[in-house]
């Protein structure tokens, strides 16, 4: 089994996409992206619209081979909408590939009208019916009743268990950690690694939220305590208190806490916690998003200096060999593609960088070798 997560707040954008391969199966969880449309006063910034279209082109390349498509809900960051904003995934994008794959969805019942209409929505455009998978169990798959999202009955969510060859996956989308009986059906399915949504610290200021704080606190130490590999995202991670919240967890934790860019082996872009920061960093005119919703303007230009942005604030920190690296001035002389330096120098660690691994043992390497090892002679 191989878990890769594509979209989440510690890699830029609001949602909890992530792909579980099998031997057999390659299952996509939650197809959706979001920046969220104001956040004190902001419209997203240009750079995190730069890089969450990226991320949603990334999604629609894991979907075209995908066969099968969990949906745990239809909130518009976790599912394709019929009319997304500029920073959501259309229908029209994935329509190709949701007709050729099993749906496993959420039911209709236990969620607001709006989260009803876009199901609605999703089955008359790709012309089927969407399968309830509530409660349900197939071979690799099981699918968990109705659980609220966070503390809202009346709002529910589902939640999904791969297993294959002993080894168990959870996603457990928007649950917040704050119902006791939802974290006790998690364990009772024993997973090895699960996926969470963390509680929404931001919005819980008040003297009278401190209940909410405590049994989010005390429902991740219990999972902690029985769960290898336990990744924590989403709500928690969209302000710096939510950071530090997840800090204070792995000092504490008896066994392995990640956020979604940890496991995946990348440095995290808390771009939601940092929204009113980019603004002051990086400034934006006022008739910018406009323009863009109108398509008179790209985001190449914030894409770049935001990257320059972080590196100057300590926000990340790039390769050690990052501006001797023949990566860097190929870019800038515009022989390379942005990918490589954007995937590899500034956020994934160094871990997957053979010209990285090779420089450190000594070993040569050719200026056109790439961090995947392939190498490009057009570049000489």
């Amino acid at each position: 089994m191989i878990v890769k997560i594509l979209g989440a707040e510690s890699l830029g954008v609001r949602g909890l996409f992530c792909v579980v391969e099998l031997k057999n199966r390659k299952i996509c969880i939650d197809p959706g992206i979001a920046l969220g449309w104001s956040r004190q006063g902001f419209l997203p910034h240009p750079f995190q619209i730069a890089v969450g279209a990226d991320i949603r082109e990334n999604i629609i390349d894991e979907l075209k081979d995908a066969t099968d498509v969990i949906i745990s809900h239809f909130d518009g960051d976790h599912c394709p909408l019929l009319h997304p904003n500029p920073f959501q995934l259309g229908i029209e994008e994935v329509k190709d590939s949701l007709s050729q794959c099993r749906i496993w969805a959420k039911g209709p019942d236990q969620c607001p009208s709006t989260q009803k209409k876009r199901r609605e929505e999703l089955a008359e455009s790709l012309n089927r019916e969407l399968f309830n998978a509530e409660g349900m169990r197939e071979h690799h798959l099981e699918f968990s009743a109705p659980v609220p999202h966070g503390q809202q009955e009346e709002h529910r969510i589902m939640m999904s268990r791969i297993e294959e060859n002993g080894e168990t996956f959870v996603h457990a989308s928007d649950i917040q950690l704050l119902n006791e009986n939802t974290i006790e059906t998690i364990l009772k399915w024993k997973p090895d690694i699960v996926f969470v949504s963390g509680p929404p610290l931001y919005r819980y200021v008040l003297p009278s939220h401190q209940v909410q704080r405590e049994h989010a606190w005390e429902n991740a130490i219990r999972l902690s305590e029985q769960i290898d590999t336990l990744i924590i995202d989403h709500h928690l991670l969209r302000s710096e208190e939510g950071i530090a919240w997840l800090g204070k967890l792995k000092r504490a934790a008896r066994h392995k806490i990640y956020c979604a860019a940890d496991f995946m082996e990348r440095t995290p872009l808390f771009l939601e916690a940092w929204r009113k920061a980019l603004y002051e960093w990086l400034p934006v005119s006022e008739d910018w998003h406009e323009n863009y919703q109108h398509g008179k303007i790209d985001v190449r230009d914030y894409r770049i200096r935001g990257w320059d942005v972080l590196i100057s604030r300590g926000k990340i920190k790039p390769c050690k060999w990052y501006d001797a690296c023949p990566m860097k001035a190929y870019t800038k002389q515009g022989k390379l593609e942005r990918y490589w330096i954007e995937n590899y120098c500034l956020v994934d660690n160094h871990r997957h960088c053979l010209r990285y691994q090779m420089e450190e043992q000594g070993q040569y390497h050719p200026d056109f070798m790439l961090p995947n090892g392939e190498t490009r002679k057009d570049l000489q």
